[in-house]
């Protein structure tokens, strides 16, 4: 089980989520000071096995929402993180045993711990997806019989919203207006689970996968070795596929805040002469990669932009013309690849027109 005591291991773990959050889940840096805080004060988070939730354990989800490049500029606080967790207790009618994350990706892998290392209470070594995702219902959670409420948003100020919907569609309709109303960022408490269902439908070892991701980019560096061919050795493994999708640099890249969502594009080409133009999607995360207007990664699978000298992975808010980056492709979670997954994570179900195909039919065509 992975220990969470220095500063190293938080960078590590950031640094993981990042490219597992495929461009969304807002920025670590937040959450990274946080953790160092407490970590001064003594306080570390404590990551426990999937497999060793009780299963009579009630454990929710903490998380960050709504858009990302606005979600960067609020810090957290020690006042609103336990905040939430009396009012999802008072909620729940009952003292909350265990977190987890809803989501992999970027700062919403760090409020859990966080918030473990101020209450005390462990965080499962997984998660509701494997990588980010902008909407509630996009979770294994609830794909596989979890639903999302009711549940609860907390704003900076101490507004909060009770949510309880018949369906998690409809609880991200809710969700995203109020929290659109809110300022576009705020804290939720969802997915009520006990430990039997948690082991069930969550995406195993991702806190872990995370911290051996950051590890295996910074090591690399540390031993002057080549980044991407350490890191495509690294994710290569488990039955995984990973590749370079694209290298070049930045020409191009729009950033909209519109609905609670971080929306954009980035437009790449090639450091060489070739007339080559590659392009990413944004809808908080990467959602579909297209070389010369072919697909050659799309929903579920993830797409992530890291700098092509440090190996740093990029969120979407912080690209910028100009940037010299690689693009990876790289096989999602088969949670994710089922036919129940893709009903509700597939391409159409991001106003994409067109089929979900993996990253190995489109790659190696």
């Amino acid at each position: 089980m992975i220990k969470i005591d220095n500063a190293t291991d938080i960078k590590d773990i950031a640094r993981g989520a990042v490219l597992l959050g495929t461009g969304g889940g807002g920025d670590p840096y937040v959450g990274e000071l946080f953790l160092q805080a407490q970590l001064k004060k003594g306080n570390a988070p404590r990551v426990v096995r999937l497999e060793d939730a009780p299963d009579d354990a009630l454990v929710i989800t903490i998380a960050g929402i709504g858009s990302p490049s606005v979600m960067l500029e609020h810090l957290a606080s020690e006042k609103t993180l336990l905040e939430i967790l009396r009012r999802a207790e008072r909620l729940y009618g009952r003292p909350v045993d265990m977190l987890i994350s809803c989501e992999i990706g970027g700062v919403n892998s760090m409020f859990p711990l966080a918030l473990s290392a101020i209450s005390g209470l462990p965080v499962l070594d997984g998660d509701g997806v494997g990588r980010a995702i902008p909407r509630t219902e996009m979770s294994t959670f609830s794909i596989y019989g979890c639903p999302a409420t009711p549940g609860l948003i907390l704003d900076e100020s101490g507004n909060s919203v009770v949510i309880e919907t018949v369906n998690d569609l409809d609880a991200e309709k809710v969700v995203r207006a109020v929290t659109s109303a809110l300022g576009a960022s705020v804290f939720g408490a969802f997915y009520p689970m006990t430990g039997a269902e948690v082991k069930r439908v969550a995406v195993n070892g991702t806190l872990t996968k995370s911290q051996e991701i950051g590890r295996c980019i910074r090591e690399a560096r540390e031993g002057s070795l080549d980044v991407f061919d350490t890191l495509l050795g690294h994710l290569n493994q488990d039955g995984r596929f990973a590749t370079i999708l694209f290298d070049g640099k930045i020409v191009d890249v729009t950033h909209e805040t519109r609905g609670g969502w971080h929306w954009g594009r980035a437009t790449l080409k090639p450091l060489s002469d070739a007339d080559d133009v590659f392009t990413v999607d944004i809808q908080n995360e990467f959602t579909v990669a297209r070389r010369n207007g072919e697909t050659v990664t799309i929903v579920p699978d993830l797409i992530t932009i890291l700098d092509r000298e440090s190996g740093e992975p990029i969120t979407a808010e912080r690209l910028a013309y100009g940037q010299r980056v690689k693009v990876i492709g790289y096989s999602a979670d088969p949670l994710l690849r089922t036919p129940e997954g893709l009903c509700v994570i597939g391409p159409r179900n991001f106003g994409i027109d067109e089929d979900y195909r993996s990253i190995e039919e489109l790659t190696k065509s």
